[in-house]
């Protein structure tokens, strides 16, 4: 299992306007960001893997927010994730003689139909 993370908005760093404007050009709208400077300490953004979460806070950082990444619960695994792989042998492998195609060992090639 893989822990999750979120991102928190503390506050400005920097002056309001500055702060709008450059998060507006991160796609935020204008009367979001105003939410959010009113009612910091704010989520930003939950349920994010450490790489996206600290993504994410750096742009906000950068437009002049201040943030905090808090571990938030795990990740289930996906199943394939827990299945054995089954690699066959390099012996259980044969090459047509007639057309040169590799694979697994059967009474005849499954590309051209040549008899083993």
């Amino acid at each position: 299992m893989t822990k999750k993370y979120r991102v928190l908005f503390l506050g400005l760093v920097e002056n309001e306007e500055a702060f709008k404007k450059r998060m507006s050009n991160l796609g935020v709208s204008i009367p979001m960001v105003d939410q959010m400077i009113h009612k910091a300490p704010v989520i930003l953004k939950g349920d994010m893997t450490l790489r996206e979460a600290r993504q994410y806070a750096d742009a906000v950082q950068l437009a002049g927010g201040k943030v905090n990444i808090q571990e938030h619960g795990l990740f289930e695994e996906p199943e394939t994730m827990n299945r054995s792989l089954h690699i066959k042998l390099l012996e259980d492998f044969i090459m047509c003689p007639e057309c040169g195609y590799k694979q697994l060992r059967e009474k005849a090639c499954v590309k051209c139909g040549y008899w083993f």
